[in-house]
């Protein structure tokens, strides 16, 4: 019994010999796959006058990890807003009461905090709220 033992262990041996040596030749492939997240999170400031007239909405943090970039779209009342000014960071549009509104495009991921300010149109501020969505391309 003790012999057939012995031989076993030497066949294995034989056995896991070639696969030692293709082991060191053998590479690793590793590839992840990350779902597409994108967020916007606005921080309300006190109110005040930032430059030209402009009034502080106060800041909104953007983070979007879609490889082709994004876009930030502001969506408010339709008929309300026309003629208002939007300005965050150096990315300015003016609303012409469609009710939607691209504020920015950026061509890859990105995260940046921005200030944001408004001028109001003719009409003043006729609405109460502006939403802030980020849509990934």
């Amino acid at each position: 019994m003790v012999r057939k033992v012995s031989l076993g262990i030497g066949c294995l041996a034989l056995a896991i010999l070639p696969l030692t040596a293709q082991a060191a030749a053998i590479g690793y492939n590793l590839q992840l796959t990350v779902p597409v997240f994108c967020s916007v999170r606005h921080q309300p400031t006190g109110s005040g006058i930032v430059d030209h007239g402009a009034i502080s909405l106060g800041t909104f943090r953007e983070y979007c990890n879609a490889p082709g970039g994004y876009e930030v779209v502001v969506n408010y009342a339709p008929g309300s807003l026309r003629g208002a000014t939007l300005i965050a960071g150096s990315d300015v549009v003016v609303l012409n009461g469609s009710g939607q509104a691209v504020l920015s495009h950026t061509t890859g991921p990105r995260v940046r905090e921005r200030i944001i300010a408004a001028i109001p149109g003719e009409n003043g501020f006729d609405t109460d709220r502006l939403d802030i969505q980020i849509l990934p391309i």
